[in-house]
């Protein structure tokens, strides 16, 4: 079973604020890959439009999603979780969702040594380019300022009087 059980000690862990928003949609996905009877896939994608808004929080659900399903794949276990619905460890980590946290937080602050080690970690000490592409466009998608049209630096057309 790849619930956190009782034996398994959690892990206090302070979040950012991104990591903490994201947590239910990555415990809802492991949720629905490993116990596909649970249909956690419609809580992950609840969760997320909650959070972000319908179109973005679609977007970020959906990335999450082939995310953690690349991560499942290159590993010869499961990843260990805490139950999405129980409330009494809502505020616990097992050590397999802070790495993954971990790793989409380092993604996303450009700590690419740090990202390399982490995903090491997870896949039993190879670094899956597709896993590396995933997690960059999740990155990406979660970074606010990405999801923002810059204004460029000098006007693109400028009046002209003759």
């Amino acid at each position: 079973m790849t619930f956190m059980h009782a034996d398994m000690a959690p892990r206090n862990v302070q979040l950012d604020a991104v990591s903490k928003a994201l947590l239910p949609v990555v415990r809802h996905f492991l949720n629905a890959f490993l116990r596909p009877d649970t249909q956690g896939w419609r809580y992950a994608f609840a969760a997320a439009s909650g959070t972000w808004g319908e179109a973005r929080g679609l977007s970020i659900a959906h990335d999450t999603q082939k995310f953690l399903e690349t991560i499942l794949r290159s590993r010869p276990v499961p990843l260990t979780y805490c139950d999405p619905l129980d409330i009494d460890v809502s505020e616990h980590l097992t050590a397999d969702e802070v790495d993954v946290l971990s790793l989409i937080a380092a993604m996303r602050a450009d700590r690419t040594p740090q990202a390399r080690e982490i995903l090491a970690s997870l896949t039993g000490g190879h670094i899956p380019p597709r896993i590396v592409e995933q997690g960059l466009s999740l990155a990406a998608r979660l970074d606010p300022d990405t999801n923002k049209r810059r204004p460029p630096k000098r006007p693109l057309l400028a009046v002209v009087r003759l």
